[in-house]
């Protein structure tokens, strides 16, 4: 499918737009045969921003490895590829028509559920901003973040199989967060772990919502390593809210009203972690050896999109972090589980202690371009 992405010089735009290239890269006729094929990118900064962007150095993530040329104010090449370039704050001066674009990876993040004023009202599909590509002649919209609005939520590895093509014209990809719990609770599920209530809580890298990271990330954004008296501005730990268990639920249906968490923001540039503390029964013995068993097994099977991934430390920090390409990097070593008393005829029950760690920037830009090439490779 011939795809857009819209919002291409932010963090997440620049290293969803590396990730579709190299899928073009890995399959070069994938236009033939049913992938997403990248046409154009849209960035209101206009492209001399996003082809210096392109080249900088990212103080996170280092050189991207692509060669990044401008043609003209209406073009530029990636890797040999040849993209149309628009810089259009209103998405109706974009040519879709004339492109034929198909599919619209959304990144900017204001195309998602529509500003609530009343909080009480309950928003429905029709609430949902990045409808209105749909009206140039886009057949699928993907936003690369939560959207309670959107015709379904979907992470690779967890229920990529419920895409309907005939249904799902605005897909929401999901959190990064939700996408680091849903992984190992699905394959907790499918090996008959079953749980019956969870909290969570994320130690999530600082990120652009907060007014506090704002001008760290103005300066990220553009490349720049930002000065010692800037990076002092955020040396503080933040509580923050988060959706990400109520939106496991919607992913993962029956733990919808069984789960309930809380973020903190803290002051690292990329990297995070999820604590999962859980109430699961289940016919057979529930033991941490058996859990990091499973986890391990899932590593490679087909069904979880190698959406998961084992760090084998005794401890798991941001370097251990930060350049996986993965939803959930498992740490075994923190699996804790204590034996509960009240057990269920025929059955065990125990509280447990799982911990999955995640590149909030990297991990959550492969996911949505797994996710473009899955949906056009399935569209009727």
């Amino acid at each position: 499918m011939r795809t857009l992405i819209n919002g291409a010089g932010g963090r997440i735009g620049r290293a969803v737009t590396y990730e579709t290239v190299q899928a073009m890269k890995d399959i070069p006729t994938m236009h033939n045969e049913g992938g997403a094929y990248l046409i154009a990118l849209n960035e209101p900064r206009g492209i001399d921003f996003v082809v210096d962007n392109y080249q900088a150095r990212d103080p996170v993530h280092g050189l991207y490895d692509w060669k990044v040329k401008k043609i003209s104010e209406g073009c530029l090449t990636l890797n040999g590829f040849p993209v149309a370039f628009t810089a259009e704050k209103d998405i109706s001066k974009i040519p879709f028509q004339k492109l034929n674009i198909e599919m619209v990876l959304e990144c900017s993040g204001f195309y998602g559920d529509r500003k609530q004023e009343d909080k009480s009202v309950k928003l429905t599909p029709k609430d949902n901003l990045g409808r209105a590509f749909l009206q140039y002649g886009v057949q699928r919209v993907i936003e690369t973040y939560p959207a309670k609005t959107a015709d379904i939520l979907i992470i690779m590895g967890v229920n990529y199989q419920l895409y309907d093509p005939s249904k799902h014209s605005v897909i929401s990809n999901a959190s990064c967060t939700t996408k680091s719990l849903a992984l190992p609770l699905q394959v907790l599920k499918d090996n008959g772990i079953n749980i019956d209530a969870l909290l969570m809580v994320t130690t999530h890298a600082a990120t652009v919502s907060q007014k506090e990271f704002k001008p760290l990330s103005d300066l990220l954004s553009e490349g720049i390593t930002p000065p010692k008296e800037e990076l002092e501005l955020i040396y503080q730990i933040m509580s923050h809210s988060t959706g990400a268990a109520k939106a496991t639920g919607l992913v993962i249906p029956s733990l919808a009203g069984r789960m309930s968490g809380m973020s903190y923001r803290v002051p690292t540039l990329d990297g995070s972690i999820s604590n999962l503390y859980f109430v699961a029964t289940s016919n057979d013995e529930i033991t941490a050896e058996r859990i990091n068993k499973l986890m391990k097994s899932a590593v490679d099977n087909p069904k979880y999109e190698r959406r998961l991934t084992i760090h084998e430390g005794e401890d798991i920090a941001t370097k251990d972090i930060v350049g996986k390409r993965e939803n959930s990097i498992f740490v075994p070593s923190k699996t804790e589980v204590i034996p509960l008393s009240f057990v269920p005829q025929n059955a065990t029950a125990a509280l447990v202690q799982i911990v999955s760690g995640y590149d909030n920037e990297l991990g959550s830009s492969v996911d949505p371009v797994l996710l473009a090439n899955y949906v056009a490779q399935n569209n009727s």
